[in-house]
């Protein structure tokens, strides 16, 4: 299972079963033009594939004038 950081939610594990980010965000109702998500302190591009092994971090973007 990752586990997951999340802005404004306690952290949880959600089991992969081999998805890539876009599908992962997707499926937790997460706009991934309104976050980024770090693996390790590194940027992770919407097609990255995920392992159960990884420790997510994502961030919420602020945006505005």
């Amino acid at each position: 299972m990752v586990a997951l950081s999340l802005p404004g939610r306690p952290r949880l594990e959600e089991p992969l079963g081999g998805r890539r980010l876009d599908v992962l965000l997707a499926d937790l109702g997460l706009n991934p033009c309104e976050v980024i998500v770090t693996r390790d302190g590194r940027l992770l591009p919407d097609d990255a594939p995920l392992d159960d092994a990884d420790s997510l971090r994502v961030h919420a973007i602020a945006h505005g004038g």
